[in-house]
Order: structure tokens, then C-alpha cells, then sequence
């Protein structure tokens, strides 16, 4: 690392050092919430649940509690578990926002680093052009949860959301006791491939493995144009070009009736990730959906490719299996 990146790393810290997002602290705050809440919960159904979600009539305990029960049975059938290791444990309430940076000559997570959730709109935007002029592309983003323990959960009146978002976060309090969830920490192909196990987890737990997002609609259809193109003019060193674009097709998308902030070589990167999105363009998606078909079941798949570290581990078990 040269000096100037070392430089421009401190100053980074420098603009969020107030807004950083205290992990340490909020698990210390809220693991001893969760193990000692013997509060007594409604027996609600699902239809009930679902009904009280839309019309925002239910209490944060009781909403818990429901998935709580139902996600962990739904765990334990999959994976043939008598006791759930590591425990389900989530909070629903607003996860910490974060801020992304990438190179701007390549789509690539350089750094994500978590921030409060209070954030000022001013502040974002302050933020985000003053690491802009350091040569860097950043962006502020929302997210849907993140897996501290007890993971955080976005509040949502979409119950398939929920219930699919505290598999996807449990998934990786599992694998952070294998090979694969430690890889996670390297960063790149390993982060995708953890992401995208994840979703596919997600959805199994759901129980609608072969209802994945639809493939054709025009909001996927357009980011993937937009995708395809930006790693032209980059591969081309264009950079000036590329984000010209990519603002250009920031207005036209929100003119199809779709609200983006930002597109960026860091919106790029962040969303990159996960195998399902229309801002991927690797296939680790396709590839793990090819995997799971050749195994009798998600949990003899999830006990193999869980002792993977590195993307060549994953193309080999492939090739073994597909023979």
C-alpha cells in the first residue's frame, strides 16, 4: 500500500468517525435482551401474522417470537437438526446503513464499512463527494439486514421478506464455524459466493426454492444493460464516459417509475454480490443452483460446500459432481 492510499484511508476515517456503526457495543447490548426475554407471546398463524404485518397491528415481541418458532423449525427440517446450532437470534428493527467504496476505474468492494442508521441525508451526500474527490466511486446505502448476533432485520409488511431475510442472516451465523463463512473475510469471488449461498438458503427455508425473483422484468432487464455497458467503457478506460452513463441511466430508469439515488461503480459492487441481482455478472447463482441439483438433499449440499475457502474449491467440486 503507497503512502497516498494510507493518506487517503485516514481521511476517510476522519469524515465518519462520528457515524460509525459500534458492532461490539449493540451485540453487548442486545444478546442479554434476547437470552433473558421470557416475555409471554400471542399463538399466532401465519394468516394472522400476515394480516397484522399489513396493517401494522402487531407488536415487535409478538412478530419476533412468531418467526423465532417458525424459521427454527424450518432450519431443523431442512438440515435434519435436533438442536439448532448456532441458536436463532435476530432483532427486527433498522439495520445500520453502508458505505461502500470501489476503485473508479473498476467495479470492485474496495471497503464497506457499517454507519448508524440515523445518518443525515446532508451528511451522506458530504460524505460521499468528499471521498468522490479523493479518486474514489462511493455510495450510502441501505440495507435489508446484517448478521451480528442477534442479526438486525429490516422492519418490512412483506412477511416472505422477513421470513426469508432471518434465514438468509442465520445462514451466515452457521457458516462463520466453517472454512466457507470465514472466507467470507477475503473479500471478492468469496464474499458472492457466501452471499449467494445464502439467498439460496433463503429461499429454501421459504419453501419456494423454484420461486426465485423473475428473471425478465424491466427493472433487471435495464440494470443489466447498464452493467454490461459500464464494464465496457471501464475495460476501455473511459471513466469519464462510464459515469456519464451511468447518470444518464439513473434518470432514465427513475423515469420508468423506479426511485435510485446513485448508480455507481460502488452501487455496482455492493449489489455485485449477490448472485440474483440484476448487477451481477458472475454466475455463482447459476453454478450453485447447478451444484444443489446433483446432491439428494440441501443439507448433504450444505455439508459439502461448506468446507470450501476459495473459488477454484467451488469450480472443482463442480466438475466432480457434473462427471
Amino acid at each position: 500500500m503507497f503512502v497516498r492510499d494510507v493518506e487517503r484511508i485516514s481521511n476517510i476515517e476522519k469524515l465518519i468517525v462520528t457515524h460509525k456503526f459500534n458492532i461490539l457495543f449493540w451485540e453487548l447490548e442486545n444478546l442479554p435482551k434476547k437470552i433473558l426475554n421470557f416475555t409471554g407471546s400471542r399463538n399466532l398463524t401465519e394468516e394472522e401474522v400476515r394480516k397484522e404485518i399489513l396493517e401494522e397491528s402487531i407488536s415487535r415481541d409478538d412478530l419476533e417470537d412468531f418467526f423465532q418458532k417458525k424459521v427454527s423449525i424450518r432450519i431443523k427440517e431442512t438440515l435434519s437438526m435436533k438442536f439448532l446450532f448456532p441458536p436463532l437470534s435476530f432483532s427486527i428493527e433498522n439495520p445500520p446503513k453502508v458505505l461502500v467504496i470501489s476503485p473508479r476505474d473498476k467495479i470492485f468492494q474496495q471497503r464497506a464499512i457499517l454507519l448508524n442508521n440515523q445518518i443525515p441525508e446532508e451528511e451522506i451526500i458530504l460524505i460521499e463527494n468528499s471521498i468522490d474527490s479523493m479518486n474514489y466511486s462511493s455510495i450510502i446505502l441501505d440495507t435489508g439486514g446484517f448478521a451480528a448476533y442477534p442479526s438486525i432485520i429490516k422492519p418490512s409488511k412483506n412477511f416472505d421478506f422477513l421470513f426469508s431475510t432471518i434465514a438468509h442472516e442465520w445462514l451466515h451465523h452457521y457458516l462463520i464455524f466453517s472454512p466457507l463463512g470465514r472466507s467470507y473475510f477475503k473479500g471478492g469471488d468469496m464474499v458472492s459466493i457466501n452471499e449467494t449461498l445464502a439467498d439460496l438458503f433463503a429461499s429454501e427455508i421459504l419453501g419456494r426454492p423454484d420461486e426465485r425473483k423473475p428473471t425478465h422484468n424491466k427493472f433487471r432487464i435495464m440494470m443489466k444493460e447498464t452493467r454490461h455497458q459500464v464494464d465496457y467503457l471501464l475495460e476501455k478506460g473511459l471513466l469519464d464516459e462510464a459515469e456519464f452513463y451511468m447518470n444518464k441511466r439513473k434518470e432514465f430508469i427513475n423515469s420508468e417509475g423506479y426511485s435510485i439515488r446513485k448508480i455507481n461503480q460502488a452501487y455496482f459492487a455492493f449489489h455485485g454480490n449477490y448472485g440474483d441481482s440484476p448487477s451481477s455478472t458472475h454466475n455463482y447463482d447459476k453454478d450453485l443452483k447447478h451444484l444443489l441439483s446433483t446432491y439428494d438433499s440441501f443439507e448433504e449440499f450444505l455439508n459439502e460446500i461448506k468446507n470450501i475457502d476459495e473459488p477454484k474449491q467451488l469450480e472443482k467440486l463442480i466438475n466432480l459432481r457434473s462427471n
